[in-house]
């Protein structure tokens, strides 16, 4: 398990867990990304935001919002 602040492009990840409070997890489980959903990094450039693909869709977390989302290989 790691944060997904550190995975590398074109990895496929699951989300594991997410660490803060209920606000934040109700805005990321409105874009698609909860608990065992599928994510894949396109771009992580030290520093700087992180672009994933959620079912199709391309978002943009910010570095501090990414390394509170917990995520695993699959």
């Amino acid at each position: 398990m790691m944060s997904l602040a550190l995975a590398s492009p074109n990895e496929n990840l699951k989300v594991v867990q997410v660490w803060h409070g209920g606000k934040f997890k109700n805005k990321l489980s409105d874009m698609g990304i909860y608990k065992d959903s599928q994510i894949k990094v396109i771009k992580n450039d030290i520093p700087g935001p992180l672009i994933v693909d959620v079912k199709g869709s391309r978002l943009i977390l910010g570095r501090g919002q990414a390394q509170k989302i917990m995520v695993e290989a699959y």
